[in-house]
C-alpha cells in the first residue's frame, strides 16, 4: 500500500514542529480564524464548534471540534472535490513548550499528500516562533512524533548518578565520623606498650597486623591510635 493511503482508497497526511511557547501563543497563531491563513486559507470570520463558515476561495469549513487551546478540527469541502477532507490541529505539551501538529484526511490522491505535506512543513518552519526541533513528517500519515527531544528527566537522572558518585561530604557526614570517634575513645581503656604486647595471637592479627605496638583494641573490634 503507498506511503499515507488508507484502507478506503484516500490519503492522509501529518506534519509536526515544536515551538518554545506557550499553548496561548500557539493557538492565537493556528487555531483561531486569523490563525487559519498558515495552513488552511484566509478566514475572516470567528470559528464555533458547529458552525460553518467559507474561506475567500469557495472552501466551506465546519467546525467539528473546538477545544482550545489544544484542539481544532474542521471539515473541508468544495464544490470540485469528489469528497469532503478533515483537517485537526493540536498543540500538545513539550519539554521545550508545545509541539503544533497538523493533520488532514479524505486526501484524494498521493500528489494531494505531498503538496499539503509541504506546504504546512513551510508554515510551520517559516513561523518566527519555531525552535528548530526537528519533529519529522510522518512517513505513513500518522501522527508520529519523530523528534529528537530527550525524555524529560533522563538527562538529569545521568547527571544526578554521575553527581552523586563525587559529591562532596557535609556536615552529617562530619557529625558521623566523630560520633563514631567517640565511641571508639569511650569502648578503650587505654593501654601500655607492654600490655599490647602481651594480646593474645587472635587480636594481634587485626586487620593485617602481626603485632599490636601500635594500636589498643576495643571491646567491640575498633582499632584506635595507642595513648
Amino acid at each position: 500500500m503507498p506511503t499515507g493511503r488508507t484502507s478506503d482508497g484516500s490519503y492522509q497526511a501529518g506534519v509536526r514542529r515544536s515551538f518554545a511557547v506557550g499553548s496561548e501563543m500557539a493557538w492565537a497563531a493556528w487555531g483561531e480564524a486569523s490563525g487559519l491563513v498558515r495552513w488552511v486559507g484566509a478566514c475572516a470570520q470567528a470559528l464555533t464548534e458547529g458552525e460553518q463558515v467559507a474561506l475567500a476561495d469557495g472552501t466551506r469549513i465546519t467546525v467539528v471540534r473546538q477545544v482550545p487551546p489544544k484542539q481544532l478540527r474542521l471539515r473541508l469541502e468544495r464544490d470540485d472535490w469528489p469528497r469532503a477532507r478533515t483537517v485537526q490541529l493540536r498543540v500538545l505539551p513539550s519539554v521545550h513548550g508545545v509541539t503544533v501538529a497538523l493533520h488532514a484526511e479524505g486526501l484524494p490522491d498521493a500528489d494531494a499528500r505531498e503538496k499539503t505535506l509541504a506546504r504546512w512543513t513551510r508554515a510551520l518552519e517559516s513561523w518566527n516562533a519555531f525552535s528548530g526541533r526537528t519533529v519529522e513528517v510522518t512517513r505513513e500519515g500518522h501522527e508520529e512524533d519523530r523528534g529528537h527531544e530527550a525524555a524529560p528527566g533522563r538527562e538529569e537522572g545521568r547527571a544526578g548518578e554521575e553527581e552523586g558518585s563525587g559529591r562532596e561530604e557535609g556536615p552529617a557526614h562530619e557529625v558521623g565520623r566523630s560520633a563514631a570517634g567517640d565511641r571508639c575513645s569511650r569502648a578503650v581503656t587505654p593501654v601500655t606498650r607492654d600490655e599490647a604486647r602481651s594480646v593474645p595471637p587472635r587480636l594481634a592479627r587485626f586487620q593485617g597486623h602481626q603485632a599490636l605496638g601500635l594500636e589498643q583494641v576495643s571491646a567491640h573490634g575498633l582499632a584506635c591510635p595507642l595513648l
